[in-house]
């Protein structure tokens, strides 16, 4: 593991946001003797205004000093930002022009010299090689192509390119994104996502408490984990929920107002909101089915989903919609590629049972993808790029 090191991660979320990948490795690499400055998403004009009463502090938060969560871990707020950056690079570059003496200042004021640039974002090309930084990694996490929002596939699509063919290496985390990039980048590895296995562990666990919002939901009930947004298929929770009004399906994770509106009407369907992570296996503990249940496109083929890796911690059954990242782990995830037989899958999993000896298989399995194991490949990595650096001097 690394020590001693200075590191820069430019992330695209917030620190308080779902608990993933970027602030899970932050804080090991913190807590082993590393000092972090995680830089929270960048956010143009636009959406702080969409979102106002969630992000109104960020008008000011940004003239603050990086803020100490805990030993050797600061987070930064970004400036607002102009809109369409995704969508021009002209307007990127500028952007960039504008954050870079913003980011130059605060590591000079906390001291962090020749910093290891780790970025999770596919427009921080310009930054390369001015910040002083003595390694530059691109993790690349989702197809960002295949967004919403203010995006032009191309545009994105040629600021990647610029990131991936500056970095040291690139890690990815699907087989279907290294295959997509593997023409554009220096390095690149398969580097998938993992979960906090004991944490998880605990859905098993007698002692752990069934959330007071679940235990009132009638049986059996068919859970998911997870922000519920435009990549999750709202109609095939609709088409469920409707052929089967007996069973209760529900939602745990902060919900897009759009998704919201649609799914709430039906009253079998609940969402319950964004709970703090600690009762997280409490909630799947009280599910008798855990779904993964992704559109079919760019975003659901390039996706490594957290929640996969969870449930398997959590030994549960999972069904999922066809995805490369799910069906490898077959038969332990049941995938199904229809409604129809999506339906008759999850029937047979509460109706009939499964395989006695799958979860344990599942929580077996989930103990070989911890994530600190996963960053334990990423600092291999890491320092054998530092060693080879120094051998040349």
């Amino acid at each position: 593991m690394l020590k001693g090191e200075n590191i820069l991660c430019l992330s695209t979320q917030d620190w308080n946001d779902l608990l993933t990948r970027k602030q899970r490795f932050m804080k090991i690499l913190a807590a082993s003797g590393n000092r972090v400055l995680y830089v929270q998403q960048q956010m143009h004009w636009l959406g702080w205004l969409a979102d106002l009463k969630n992000q109104f502090s960020r008008i000011y938060r940004c003239f603050t000093p990086p803020r100490q969560l805990e030993k050797n871990l600061w987070v930064l707020t970004l400036p607002l930002v102009i809109p369409g950056f995704q969508m021009y690079p002209l307007i990127n570059r500028l952007n960039n022009r504008l954050l870079l003496p913003y980011l130059k200042h605060h590591l000079a004021r906390l001291g962090m010299k020749s910093p290891i640039l780790w970025s999770y974002t596919p427009h921080c090309g310009d930054f390369a090689g001015k910040l002083g930084e003595k390694l530059f990694i691109y993790e690349c996490v989702d197809e960002f192509e295949g967004a919403r929002g203010l995006i032009n596939k191309k545009a994105v699509r040629e600021l990647e390119t610029q990131v991936l063919q500056k970095a040291d290496f690139a890690g990815m985390t699907s087989q279907f994104l290294l295959e997509r990039k593997k023409d554009r980048a220096k390095k690149i590895y398969l580097i998938p996502n993992g979960s906090e296995v004991e944490h998880f562990a605990k859905a098993c666990d007698p002692a752990t408490p069934t959330p007071l919002d679940l235990q009132g939901i009638k049986k059996p009930v068919l859970g998911f984990v997870g922000r519920v947004t435009y990549w999750i298929d709202a109609d095939l929770l609709l088409y469920l929920a409707k052929e089967r009004p007996d069973w209760s399906i529900v939602l745990v994770g902060p919900a897009d107002r759009k998704l919201e509106k649609k799914l709430k009407p039906q009253a079998n369907i609940h969402l319950l909101g964004q709970k703090p992570y600690s009762e997280l296996p409490g909630y799947l503990k009280g599910f008798d089915l855990c779904l993964n249940p992704y559109i079919q496109g760019e975003i659901s083929l390039g996706a490594s989903p957290l929640k996969l890796y969870e449930y398997l911690a959590g030994g549960k059954p999972i069904l999922s919609t066809p995805q490369p990242e799910a069906e490898k782990f077959a038969p332990l995830v049941k995938v199904a590629s229809t409604y129809q037989e999506f339906l008759v899958s999850a029937r047979k999993i509460l109706e009939e049972g499964e395989n006695p000896e799958y979860p344990e298989k599942r929580k077996a399995l989930s103990r070989m993808n911890s994530w600190e194991a996963r960053l334990g490949e990423i600092t291999q990595l890491i320092e054998a790029e530092l060693k080879a650096r120094e051998e040349k001097k």
